[in-house]
């Protein structure tokens, strides 16, 4: 199953380059990503195919794992408005999303992963 790794970094060149190399090295996959920076300090939010693997390699290399979760990966087809319908059947089910990623696009269709409050719910959705 996807998680979804919340890591706090210092902000300094090169810092997602020895994230992605002490992960790579470890055989931990990463799905997508997005990083952003604020007053000093960096925020990286990475969905990764061994959570718990990633999580132990960038703790014992001095990285702060802040959270740890599942994510649901759905298959759309690419064509528009089928994220409105898909985020209202989420709504409709009592579904808070909490972020939303896109991990693949092509052939006609788009993969995206979502973080929600409830998982179960989603995927009945």
């Amino acid at each position: 199953m996807l998680e979804e790794l919340t890591v706090t970094v210092p902000d300094d060149p090169g810092t997602l380059a020895r994230v992605g190399e002490l992960l790579g090295a470890h055989g931990v996959n990463i799905e997508t990503l997005t990083a952003s920076q604020h007053d000093g300090l960096g925020l990286i939010h990475l969905v990764v195919d061994d959570g718990g693997e990633a999580a132990q390699v960038l703790a014992a290399n001095g990285f702060r794992v802040d959270a740890s979760r599942p994510v649901l990966a759905v298959t759309l087809d690419d064509r528009p408005g089928e994220l409105g319908r898909y985020c209202r059947r989420l709504a409709d089910s009592g579904v808070s999303i909490s972020a939303v990623y896109v991990a693949r696009r092509g052939g006609g269709e788009t993969e995206l992963i979502f973080a929600v409050d409830n998982l179960e719910a989603a995927t009945s959705a």
